[in-house]
């Protein structure tokens, strides 16, 4: 609900509880809405837009998580990489895995694979599609689809026009992975889990059990111990999709005040020092 909510608090609706929509979505969706744009920064503690963040993320034509993450890629050294990462995230899979050259397919697609995961590896993807020239043949050869790596080639010039419009500085952060997946997280703390014993992963919030998607690069790799995801896919399991494995201090360095990290008891004396002062 929060790309609906953005929209309503952009329309000036203070109210989005008692808003009369034509068919009224759950006061509980609404309110996780409303604290998830507070936690990206979109909205203010009157419930306003902030300026010029908010303000900006409601121009991005984007979900709040990768309007966020697109627009402050620049203060992570690495808005020109976060173009091409976005733009990919916005097609179509670009793998193709034809079922009579399955085999052949999953070892092309190896060959762009990184361990720090699907981000990543989507970023090598369009860097060779350029290397090449956009070549619809290398891309056969290479199991790509060719129309929605365009696609992304379109979408990217888009995007980089809006950053140049609110004078976000494109800059590179060369062959250093670090920026790029601290600058994941930043948009997509909330989608933070860490491996569990039994094998699967738990979200740090509400300790959801979810597992990589199939289709993922980590798949088939050993589990890494704490991951960022797009999104959620429901079938027989709840799988994550889009995957990137960061670090847990980063959690506490970018989204303080969405994860209270201690002991029962440092995190009592916390709230019990916030009451006094």
């Amino acid at each position: 609900m929060a790309p609906v909510v953005l929209q309503l608090k952009a329309l000036a609706v203070d109210n989005v509880l008692r808003f009369h929509y034509l068919s009224p979505p759950p006061a509980e969706s609404l309110l996780q809405g409303l604290e998830l744009l507070y936690a990206l920064g979109a909205l203010d503690d009157e419930g306003h837009l902030t300026s010029p963040l908010g303000e900006r993320m409601v121009e991005v034509p984007l979900n709040p998580m990768f309007a966020r993450m697109l627009l402050l890629s620049d203060t992570f050294g690495c808005s020109e990489e976060m173009l091409t990462i976005t733009s990919m995230l916005q097609v179509q899979n670009v793998f193709q895995q034809p079922t009579r050259q399955k085999s052949s397919a999953i070892k092309a697609k190896r060959l762009f694979c990184v361990y720090e995961g699907d981000h990543l590896t989507l970023l090598n993807v369009y860097r060779a599609f350029i290397k090449f020239d956009k070549n619809s043949r290398w891309c056969q050869q290479n199991f790509l689809h060719y129309k929605s790596l365009c696609h992304a080639v379109n979408i990217r010039e888009q995007l980089k026009k809006l950053l140049h419009k609110y004078k976000i500085e494109i800059i590179s952060c060369e062959s250093d992975p670090v920026p790029i997946q601290r600058c994941i997280l930043s948009g997509f703390f909330v989608n933070a889990a860490r491996l569990h014993y039994s094998g699967c992963y738990r979200t740090i919030r509400g300790d959801h059990s979810l597992h990589i998607h199939p289709s993922s690069i980590l798949f088939d790799e050993k589990s890494p111990q704490w991951v960022v995801f797009n999104e959620v896919i429901q079938t027989s399991k709840q799988y994550m999709r889009d995957v990137t494995v960061i670090e847990p201090q980063w959690l506490y360095e970018l989204a303080p005040h969405f994860y209270e990290f201690g002991t029962e008891r440092e995190l009592a004396e916390t709230k019990r020092k916030k009451i006094e002062n």
